[in-house]
């Protein structure tokens, strides 16, 4: 099956993101198609987990073009996703001769994919930038709608120092993404399970977005992605990025209200997951804890658990939602609870310092519906708890 191309509409910054085996060959052509002859020169951001091989391709793509190359590693974890890594990109860039009119390509996961787009956005007041991501999380994801950024660390040098993630950063859209269903093959099970996180989220929301059943699609091909089948995760991750992409032309920038406000719908699972990810030794296995901390992709998976239980304490939806979801949710291999859980009053401290929260008031994304999610501003706090107490193992 040849590569499937998904447009993401957004007049003038419009873009591709093409999706299949084979497609990071072919992006150099299309930096030049997109650009014309001006760049002389182009900066790549690579994870240090993506082997070698891909970075040879990469680079010799672009020179193929007549694009010279530099390029920077980095360590794909929450703590290095931060403004001193950013520095050190950045001061690479200048070093390097980057100029405005120089794309930055990124190469990794989601972490990388936000760093170095947030490095783009900031060079030189905004350069263009090419996502190339290598999980299925950030091919799903964060690779596309231009949200960019790094954690903030508060509390310093502090070994306790808490992580409020992705509180710096800003819109910038890519020129072009290249899904390359060959990474998937790079990587171990548990990553590959991560990312069905984000599909079984898009999953919860398409049905009131644009009707289709992503639900049932997205069970029925949980074991054919697990099992690495390249087809089928391309059929997956088109069908997603199509869905964020629709989001995304309507409602770029996530207004909270008004007739657009769409966006916000994609933070579905992430305020509660978001409270959890980073706390230290939590594991989707309690009897193995070398598996700490939680993956983003488990954490979002326990979100998505605890806003339906949350969604059901407050009577927006059915039970057999939740029921339906935990299921899929197992299907995948994620976790819908974990042991460790601090009280409920230390998670929603962390819930309200979330950068969803607006003056102080709480906004959760829930489930009304098979398929329908909605905003909910400053829900009972006895149903918050409830939703925290659902995924405690």
């Amino acid at each position: 099956m040849g590569p499937r191309s998904v447009r993401v509409q957004l007049g003038e910054r419009s873009y591709t993101a093409h999706v299949g085996q084979g497609v990071l060959s072919t992006i150099a052509d299309e930096i030049r198609q997109r650009l014309g002859k001006q760049p002389t020169r182009a900066f790549i951001v690579h994870d240090t987990g993506v082997p070698l091989a891909f970075l040879d391709e990469l680079t010799a793509s672009l020179r193929g073009v007549e694009l010279d190359t530099s390029s920077i590693s980095i360590t794909p974890t929450e703590r290095d996703k931060s403004i001193a890594t950013l520095e050190r990109v950045l001061g690479a860039m200048g070093a390097s001769g980057h100029t405005r009119a120089d794309p930055v390509v990124t190469l990794g996961g989601g972490i990388v994919g936000d760093l170095g787009g947030f490095a783009a956005a900031s060079y030189q007041r905004g350069v263009p930038v090419v996502q190339c991501p290598t999980t299925l999380l950030s091919m799903v994801d964060a690779s596309v709608g231009g949200k960019t950024g790094v954690n903030l660390s508060v509390g310093g040098d502090d070994p306790d120092a808490r992580l409020l993630k992705n509180f710096v950063g800003a819109f910038h859209q890519p020129i072009a993404v290249a899904a390359d269903t060959r990474m998937l093959a790079t990587l171990p099970e548990r990553h590959r399970r991560s990312g069905l996180a984000e599909c079984i989220k898009h999953a919860m929301i398409a049905g009131g977005i644009t009707g289709a059943d992503l639900i049932s699609e997205t069970r029925a091909a949980l074991p054919a992605v697990i099992a690495g089948d390249t087809d089928a995760s391309a059929r997956l991750i088109e069908r997603s990025v199509a869905l964020k992409g629709e989001v995304v032309s309507r409602d770029e920038r996530e207004t909270i209200s008004g007739s657009g406000g769409v966006r916000m719908l994609l933070n579905l699972g992430h305020t509660f997951g978001h409270a959890i990810e980073t706390i230290p030794g939590l594991t989707p296995d309690p009897s193995d804890s070398s598996l700490a901390p939680l993956h983003h992709g488990e954490a979002v998976a326990l979100g998505l658990a605890a806003a339906c239980r949350c969604a059901e304490s407050l009577e927006l939806c059915e039970p057999g939602v939740g029921d339906e979801v935990t299921g899929i949710i197992r299907d995948a291999g994620l976790p819908t609870v974990v042991a460790g859980l601090p009280d409920s009053e230390a998670i929603l401290a962390r819930m309200g310092s979330d950068k969803k929260a607006s003056g102080g008031t709480l906004r959760l994304v829930l489930p009304d519906g098979r398929g329908r999610c909605r905003v909910v501003t400053d829900a009972d706090r006895g149903a918050v708890v409830a939703g925290i107490d659902a995924i405690r193992a």
